[in-house]
């Protein structure tokens, strides 16, 4: 016999809301959020998703802004672990259930095996029939939990990606409602040329490279951050929200 039961979460209620909320309220007022508050969202956004992949040993596909909610301490919480869905905006692009992944193993018996690059991962456009097994939301064909179990490398690629976009929507201060009908979103810098260190930027393009292969670990995004975060001044001249 079958039982109802209720699918869903609960958390307190933050009266900031978001770090989406805090992106709105700051553009709204036309003013910058202070490079010391990004740096320690985000090294905590960063903790969130290395914890998520190599402790809890799980996956949060549905990463953005407006999942991070601020506690009264200005600390950043992960929320929304539905792990059914995802945002065109920040998902990466070969997790849009369209690819399957395989290892291309180095034979280890090549007269050059010692000096060749670690396995990569090898991505095809799949061109079977029609598969499905998210009916409610996007992508239809959900990669996550496969890749979680035999390809771990495939998933913590597609989680830097996703992370690598909040981060940009974070520093440029982009909030959900400018791009979330936009399908070709460009990461640039138009808002924060010239307050954005330059170092934080190339933190977001690694994130972001288009080989998955090519893309940083999301231990050596943590660890950036986590020195942007202890050495960036806290005098910061900009104006908060």
């Amino acid at each position: 016999m079958q039982q109802p039961g209720v699918c869903g979460m609960l958390h307190p209620f933050m009266e900031r809301g978001s770090l989406d909320s805090e992106i709105k309220r700051a553009n709204a007022t036309g003013s910058r959020l202070t490079l010391t508050d990004k740096a320690r969202w985000c090294y905590e956004m960063s903790s969130a998703v290395f914890h998520t992949h190599f402790v809890a040993r799980t996956y949060h596909m549905d990463i953005k802004p407006a999942n991070f909610l601020l506690n009264a301490e200005n600390d950043v919480i992960l929320i929304d672990w539905e792990q059914s869905g995802a945002p065109h905006y920040t998902l990466a692009p070969e997790a849009d259930g369209t690819w399957d992944v395989r290892f291309l193993e180095v034979d280890p018996s090549h007269e050059n095996a010692h000096n060749a690059p670690p396995a990569r991962l090898i991505y095809k456009r799949y061109n079977g029939p029609p598969r499905e097994n998210s009916v409610w939301s996007w992508p239809q064909w959900n990669v996550f939990p496969e890749w979680r179990e035999r390809f771990p490398r495939a998933l913590e690629a597609a989680e830097t990606f996703s992370l690598g976009r909040t981060l940009w929507l974070l520093l440029e201060q982009v909030s959900q409602s400018e791009i979330e009908n936009n399908r070709s979103v460009v990461v640039a810098w138009s808002k924060g040329e010239e307050d954005i260190p330059d170092d934080w930027k190339a933190i977001v393009y690694r994130c972001l490279e288009p080989d998955p292969n090519d893309r940083i670990g999301l231990a050596e995004v943590l660890n950036f951050w986590k020195d942007a975060n202890k050495n960036y001044p806290t005098n910061s001249p900009q104006t908060s929200s």
